[in-house]
């Protein structure tokens, strides 16, 4: 599975809040031209979190139904996660894979790896 991404929507007029998802990066780029696509398979989850004063810092919680009823209009997740794949930005990448990329070479059993030789003299 690829690297999971951030959809980032906010609507200054209705809220200072910032609503996001998770979703599959490829499949989502796939997804825009193809709406014949499952949406299950572009979001890791239908969970919609919120952070309150927006930005990268704060409190990532999930919203109340009323903060979704008031940006959003309705309180239908799935409703919800379209309109936020729809209408919301890319933002950022977790940095989790899982394509077999080793994340730190030099610590662990991989430290001393290639055409490396070192002579210790005493």
């Amino acid at each position: 599975m690829a690297a999971t991404q951030q959809v980032v929507f906010t609507d200054k007029e209705k809220s200072d809040s910032e609503f996001s998802i998770y979703i599959n990066p490829d499949v989502y780029t796939q997804w825009k031209s193809d709406k014949s696509i499952s949406m299950t398979e572009v979001v890791q989850s239908f969970n919609i979190y919120i952070t309150r004063n927006g930005g990268n810092t704060g409190i990532v919680e999930a919203p109340s139904n009323q903060e979704l009823e008031t940006v959003f209009g309705t309180s239908n997740e799935t409703t919800v996660v379209e309109y936020i794949l729809n209408h919301g930005v890319t933002k950022g990448n977790s940095g989790i894979s899982t394509s077999g990329e080793e994340f730190n070479q030099s610590r662990g059993s991989g430290a001393a790896t290639g055409d490396a030789n070192i002579n210790v003299h005493n």
